[in-house]
């Protein structure tokens, strides 16, 4: 039940006003099990629901205001949990942007990559998306010159659209467009066309959720500069 609810929470989010949703509709986009919607529904809103019976806005968010009075207990815990997975990931950040200081001014930048592209892969759960996204392009230029080869440096580039896409937010999707934006140009030239099969996937993946989030010209904007 706890993630569902933290799942129906992000769901709310995105839940256009004056819209009814089947509780079908609702497992689907939480990735829940039907019978856990049924439940979860039902039993917060007191009474029996079909899977094909629908829900507003409203009851949508009285059962989410159910569902965490209900489970308080394990939704602080696991802030807890989490704030300190954060505090223990900026330490390690801290430490991380040390090392990286020296081996710049020395210009080895394979070292300078190799710390950079460990801390992002240990701890990328535990930051936050935009300071994620940032330290893809980071491990990008970095990578780039290192001598690193495209399908190398080209995870970053995935990983930071797929931080926008999970994160749900708009204020991420277009920071992440940004970042398309810097550093598309890098894969878009690759000879070996590996770099334009990276930035083209990245630019499909990005259409649908920049017009859901209203940054459909600035998408196409951007497609248009990188793709022709």
């Amino acid at each position: 039940m706890l993630e569902f609810a933290l799942a129906f929470e992000k769901v709310l989010t995105r839940w256009p006003d004056n819209t009814p949703w089947t509780i079908a509709q609702i497992a689907d986009f939480t990735n829940s099990s039907v019978s856990t919607s049924v439940d979860a529904i039902s039993t917060t809103l007191n009474r029996e629901f079909d899977v094909q019976e629908t829900i507003t806005p409203s009851e949508g968010r009285q059962v989410l205001a159910a569902l965490k009075e209900r489970l308080h207990r394990q939704l602080e815990a696991r802030d807890r949990h989490i704030q300190a997975d954060r505090d223990a990931a900026m330490r390690a950040y801290d430490m991380t942007m040390e090392r990286i200081r020296i081996s710049q001014m020395a210009k080895d930048w394979r070292t300078s990559y190799k710390t950079l592209a460990y801390f992002v892969g240990r701890y990328d759960k535990n930051i936050s998306h935009d300071l994620l996204v940032s330290l893809c392009g980071d491990c990008i230029r970095l990578g780039v010159k290192a001598g690193f080869n495209m399908q190398e440096v080209g995870q970053w580039f995935r990983k930071a659209v797929e931080a926008a896409i999970l994160s749900s937010s708009q204020e991420v999707l277009e920071d992440v467009l940004d970042f398309v934006d810097a550093y598309g140009e890098i894969f878009a030239a690759d000879a070996s066309g590996v770099g334009g099969k990276i930035l083209n996937s990245a630019l499909n993946v990005l259409e649908i959720p920049s017009i859901d989030c209203n940054l459909g010209l600035q998408w196409t904007n951007l497609n248009t500069s990188l793709r022709g």
